[in-house]
């Protein structure tokens, strides 16, 4: 395989395999751990929406909060230097990224609208006016910080590899983690549009993404990534294992 393809499909793969795992986090492990815990029936998970009988505040919250937890525990992971591969560095960090960055958007989302985790736990606060404005500053806090972890992960990363495109790969990864998101919604058959714009506003929350890496051009001659078509054949079934599960739906 030529260098420049395999690198695109090395960022290709990131990409894909970051949306799947922050979104598994989230939906499954988070919601739907939280809730089959709680001894509650699970009536919807899909790729972008879960429905338990009955809800109550942990379990609207424990998808964030999962996102925020596997988040840090891989900004700690990132800190040892035993981690030498530079593909592997990078998928850590852009799954580290897209966690964090889900965490913060689900409390921006929710000091917006009615919808979203923290608005059904504000409401069973009851903590009145006071809760949006709230979530909303958390949200932003949030994101401030996890610029700041996600930006201190990928400069190390620079300082160890100066010539990885890390600008360039994490554009791509990003590309293919929001068509990654759009198309599993679209196997969500009862209303695939909704399902679809749902994925893209979830990864609309990890554009922040974009702005850490945007002046981290190589600063030697580029270093190619490169991988084995097989790891590539897996995260290709993996992903259509993705859809016809999580992204058609458990009902």
């Amino acid at each position: 395989m030529k260098p420049l393809l395999n690198s695109f499909m090395i960022s290709a793969s990131v990409g894909i395999a970051s949306y799947m795992g922050a979104d598994i986090v989230h939906e499954v492990i988070g919601h739907g751990g939280a809730a089959l815990l709680a001894g509650f029936d699970i009536t919807l998970l899909t790729s972008v929406y879960f429905k338990s009988n009955p809800v109550n505040i942990l379990i609207s919250i424990c998808g964030p909060l999962s996102n925020l937890l596997l988040g840090l525990l891989l900004f700690v992971l990132l800190g040892y230097r035993t981690l030498k591969s530079a593909k592997t560095q990078f998928f850590l960090i852009t799954l580290m990224a897209y966690n964090l960055f889900w965490f913060s958007g689900t409390l921006v989302q929710s000091g917006f609208s009615k919808e979203g985790d923290w608005s059904y736990a504000m409401a069973s606060l009851q903590v009145g006016s006071l809760g949006k404005p709230l979530l909303w500053l958390v949200g932003v806090l949030a994101y401030f910080m996890s610029i700041k972890l996600v930006a201190n992960r990928f400069l190390r990363l620079r300082f160890q590899i100066p010539g990885l495109p890390i600008k360039q790969s994490t554009y791509q990864a990003y590309f293919f983690g929001i068509m990654a998101a759009i198309a599993a919604g679209l196997f969500y058959t009862t209303n695939p549009f909704g399902a679809a714009v749902e994925g893209l506003l979830e990864m609309a929350a990890s554009l922040p993404i974009l702005l850490v890496v945007r002046r981290m051009e190589p600063k030697t001659p580029p270093t190619t990534l490169r991988s084995h078509w097989v790891v590539y054949g897996l995260v290709g079934l993996a992903f259509l294992l993705f859809c016809f599960t999580l992204g058609k739906g458990f009902y």
